[in-house]
């Protein structure tokens, strides 16, 4: 079942993205769950601790999720998820480590990391919500087009566009060899998938998401044939479909 919201501004967006991951928790308190890191989710942050610091949204007894990392960085790494992760959410609201499973990309072997990821998550009983953002190219975390929906966690080579759209997040040119990340297969199983999107740039790529061939070259297709995915767009993002 696909849903599809459109918010008037970014603010409203983030409200409502913020409103599902509350009620994720209020629903069950140990929920496991895996937000993105990037521009797109900060609004949905500021909302989420604010109501932490209000003593509306309670994260103590839940699990989070990374999504996805640059292969070779860790936390202290400048532009890494982790360390936006650490910095937008996890460090403002509290998480304490043992409540929070992450990669290690830096692991010698990366393979045996990815299933180290899939197992752990597998013992957790798999994800009750999962948030994404939306790449240009369609990709979900970093399973760039041409990645198989059957995919678990696994090693990502990078698209060109997201090499390049990448390097927002660093002070200076970044050289970025792949990543890892959790795979389609995990974002299809998750309990709850909401994909959230803002700004004229991503108009046409929704479009394509939720009206498009569903097709392994374009990953968020994928949302259509989830049994419980939420489409949630500011009205930019929205623009080619209004």
């Amino acid at each position: 079942m696909l849903e599809f919201q459109v918010y008037p501004t970014y603010e409203h967006l983030s409200r409502a993205a913020a409103d599902v991951v509350v009620s994720t928790l209020q629903t069950k308190p140990d929920a496991v769950i895996c937000l993105p890191s990037g521009s797109t989710p900060v609004g949905m942050f500021r909302e989420l601790i604010l109501r932490h610091e209000q003593g509306l949204a309670d994260f103590s007894q839940c699990t989070f999720v990374g999504l996805d990392e640059w292969i070779g960085m860790g936390p202290e790494d400048e532009g890494s998820g982790h360390q936006l992760l650490d910095r937008d959410f996890l460090h403002p609201i509290g998480f304490r480590s043992e409540q929070v499973l992450f990669f290690d990309a830096r692991a010698d072997d990366l393979h045996a990391e990815c299933e180290r990821i899939n197992r752990a998550l597998e013992e957790l009983g798999g994800l009750d919500l999962i948030v994404l953002g939306i790449g240009m190219n369609g990709h979900l975390g970093l399973n760039e087009p041409g990645t198989s929906f059957d995919t678990y966690a696994h090693v990502s080579e990078l698209d060109p566009i997201t090499i390049e759209v990448g390097q927002k997040y660093f002070q200076g040119p970044t050289t970025l060899t792949g990543g890892v990340t959790l795979g389609l297969r995990h974002m299809m199983e998750a309990r709850r998938l909401v994909l959230m999107a803002s700004g004229e740039a991503k108009a046409p790529v929704i479009a394509r998401a939720v009206n498009g061939e569903v097709t392994e070259t374009f990953p968020a297709s994928l949302v259509q044939e989830h049994s419980d995915a939420w489409v949630l767009v500011d009205a930019d993002a929205a623009s080619a479909l209004l």
